[in-house]
């Protein structure tokens, strides 16, 4: 083999680690989150003025052009500081059954899930007289509406402030201090500063019901603050799927269990 020849077949596998590692899981993330979004939209809008086929072709560009630099970077970036999609991986790779590792990660995250969500669902109930009377209840959009909201969030959310913006600021302080690894300090404060990010961009939701009283307010960055804290616990000691099953026993509380005791 000449050196022209070695050079090409490095080339040739360098390629196709790079489809393995990142080009497949990078698509597999964006079609599995524009996908649940659009599940999302289809069945748990609460306003139906405009119809689900007119807001398709808008809602695949703006998910896609969030998802794909969040996704890519993210998982980029993750190869190289332990953090992005191992269940992806074993699974391209084939290198140990990706199942089991996805139950300990169920196990790990959705026990703690259900009960911080019946906490926010007690925390809801006791504050009810304070709130504005435009706040929805938690199961207004019924079990079908909520499931889908609740998978689509649990989904979408999870891949842009998960995998993609913890991820990203994580590698950048890392990177900017010497790290290979992460390091506690440096996680935590990633994860409080991407938890109350979660909670802000929750604010035009509940604007958009004319229920912005300071309580609302309050409870609403406080809530999602918490919870997007375990979310980032789950991200970063377990995997990105764990963080998306503990999103979902979340919302499950939130959404779906109200309205089937209703």
């Amino acid at each position: 083999m000449t050196a022209a020849d070695d050079v090409h077949v490095r080339t040739d596998d360098k390629a196709r680690a790079i489809t393995k590692t990142i080009l497949l899981p990078w698509s597999m993330v964006v079609v599995a989150t524009v996908l649940a979004q659009l599940v999302s939209l289809a069945f748990g809008r609460s306003n139906v003025e405009q119809s689900f086929g007119a807001i398709v072709l808008p809602s695949v560009l703006f998910l896609s052009a969030l998802t794909l630099p969040l996704s890519g970077l993210g998982i980029a970036l993750g190869r190289q500081i332990g953090l992005g999609t191992p269940f992806l991986t074993s699974m391209l790779y084939k290198q140990s059954c990706p199942c089991k590792n996805l139950q300990k990660d169920a196990g790990i995250a959705m026990a703690p899930g259900l009960v911080l969500g019946g906490g926010l669902l007690f925390l809801r109930t006791i504050t009810e007289p304070y709130l504005p009377p435009e706040l929805p209840d938690f199961g207004h959009r019924g079990v079908i509406g909520g499931l889908s909201v609740s998978f689509g969030a649990a989904v979408a959310e999870e891949v842009w402030f998960r995998l993609g913006l913890m991820t990203i600021l994580i590698w950048c302080v890392s990177w900017s201090l010497g790290h290979r690894e992460v390091r506690p300090v440096v996680a935590w404060t990633v994860i409080t500063i991407t938890s109350v990010g979660f909670g802000l961009v929750h604010l035009p939701q509940l604007m958009s019901y004319g229920a912005g009283s300071p309580v609302a307010i309050g409870g609403t960055i406080a809530g999602n603050s918490v919870v997007g804290m375990f979310y980032g616990w789950c991200y970063w000691r377990r995997s990105l799927e764990a963080a998306i099953i503990a999103h979902f026993a979340v919302d499950f509380v939130l959404h779906v269990l109200p309205a089937i005791v209703r």
